[in-house]
């Protein structure tokens, strides 16, 4: 299957309710898998030994850390509300997929029924 940023809007509309959930409990466990390196790669910047020799000062080795930090955030920010996004629009395509279904259904059912 695709990656679900290339999907287009009309791919997810043929997508049935299954593969729509796939695709959210997948981009949940990328989101969650991103954040985990995320973490680990703050614990690595946490643990390095910074050479204040070679920085000059204190100060500016805090204004680098924390313009490393500061970026790390925004990117991580950025992808969660991505895929949050991306998540909305799944749950809308499916909850307006089931809709469809079941009014399908009940319209066949009518007319099983001779009304």
């Amino acid at each position: 299957m695709k990656g679900v940023f290339s999907l287009t809007e009309k791919e997810l509309k043929k997508l049935n309710r299954y593969h729509l959930l796939e695709l959210l409990i997948l981009q949940t466990e990328r989101a969650d898998k991103l954040q985990a390196r995320l973490d680990e790669t703050e614990n690595q910047l946490n643990n390095l030994n910074i050479q204040i020799s070679s920085l000059g000062s204190i100060a500016e080795a805090s204004l680098q850390l924390r313009g490393v930090f500061d970026a790390a955030q925004d990117a991580a920010d950025m992808y969660i509300d991505a895929a949050k996004k991306q998540a909305e629009e799944i749950l809308e395509a499916a909850r307006k997929q089931s809709a469809e279904m079941i009014a399908k259904a009940a319209e066949e059912v009518r007319s099983i029924k001779g009304d």
